[in-house]
């Protein structure tokens, strides 16, 4: 019987019944869609905070960025001679702040693409603010030199520890220091420069070890004694920045950090990477491509965070 009467309906009805199904259906996939990147963002918990925290490009990982690549290079330059260029031309800052645009895209799961911000306190504090769904905030992460949080805006939780999350998730033994230096494009400040081993190729200098230590009077505790990285660093010679650089701990043989910058640009009388790209070779290989936008040096910052009292602690810490 209700289908006979709808069938009788009028022409204006009719229309405004399909117009009204129409709506109806679009709100519904609008919904799914959003509870499926719901769904994606919080299985992704420790991508995100790794996107932010080594934050990076959007180029593959290709040796695109040798085409901007200016300079000779000159044959025999010593380990000496190319560090005190680095440091030369190292971004210098007290603070820096910019938005971003970031896609991980990993073995398992499709990509995901969202947006930031993240703010800098040279040597106190790095701050990111991440956003996926209609611009509205999804987590919020400070990281301090000696611990790691989080807000979970999306299922109200929050994630308080140290960096073991970070090199459960990396393989690899990241601290503060690291962090900052990988963000801006820098060495790692507080690291043995002296068994480094000097190639070439035609475009770059290549500076290579087995086991770079962090310096004694930097030592805090057993943990930093045992870190030896086994790093590969490829600098430009006109600019003498760093345009990929390769990371692993000596321990560990089967996983990887590749990191690429590109698409140089002033910054002052600085130069800054404005896309940075990496990848993360465990078990499984995850790539993240991070597009800097406006970006801004030594202005003042605020850092907000806040944990919520109606919060609680995530039940479960991302897997090692």
């Amino acid at each position: 019987m209700a289908m006979f009467c709808l069938c009788l309906a009028s022409p204006t009805k009719l229309y405004s019944i399909g117009k009204w199904h129409a709506k109806w259906v679009a709100l519904e996939l609008q919904s799914t869609k959003k509870l499926r990147m719901e769904s994606m963002m919080n299985r992704k918990i420790p991508v995100l905070l790794l996107i932010l925290l080594v934050m990076l490009g959007a180029c593959k990982l290709k040796r695109e960025t040798k085409k901007e690549i200016k300079g000779n290079v000159k044959q025999d330059e010593g380990v000496d001679f190319i560090f005190s260029k680095m440091k030369a031309s190292q971004l210098d800052f007290r603070t820096l702040s910019m938005k971003f645009q970031a896609t991980v895209e990993s073995d398992k799961d499709k990509s995901v693409t969202f947006n930031g911000n993240m703010r800098i306190v040279k040597d106190r504090a790095m701050w990111l603010s991440l956003s996926a769904i209609l611009g509205v905030e999804a987590f919020r992460v400070i990281i301090t030199q000696d611990s790691v949080k989080m807000i979970n805006r999306l299922n109200k939780t929050y994630f308080k520890g140290d960096y073991q999350l970070i090199n459960n998730l990396l393989k690899s033994p990241f601290d503060f220091d690291m962090l900052q230096a990988l963000v801006t494009g820098n060495d790692f400040s507080y690291y043995e420069n002296n068994i480094f081993k000097v190639g070439e190729d035609d475009l770059t200098y290549k500076i290579s070890t087995l086991g770079r230590k962090k310096l004694k009077n930097y030592v805090a505790n057993a943990d930093d004694m045992d870190k030896v990285l086994v790093q590969d660093m490829w600098i430009a010679p006109g600019t003498f920045k760093i345009v990929r650089q390769q990371i692993k701990e000596i321990s560990k043989q089967n996983s990887k950090v590749i990191i690429d910058y590109g698409d140089f640009e002033e910054l002052g009388n600085q130069l800054f990477p404005k896309n940075v790209t990496v990848v993360v070779e465990t078990e499984q290989k995850m790539s993240i491509f991070v597009k800097y936008e406006k970006v801004a040096l030594d202005e003042e910052v605020t850092i907000p965070f806040t944990i919520p009292e109606s919060y609680r602690p995530m039940e479960q810490q991302p897997p090692e």
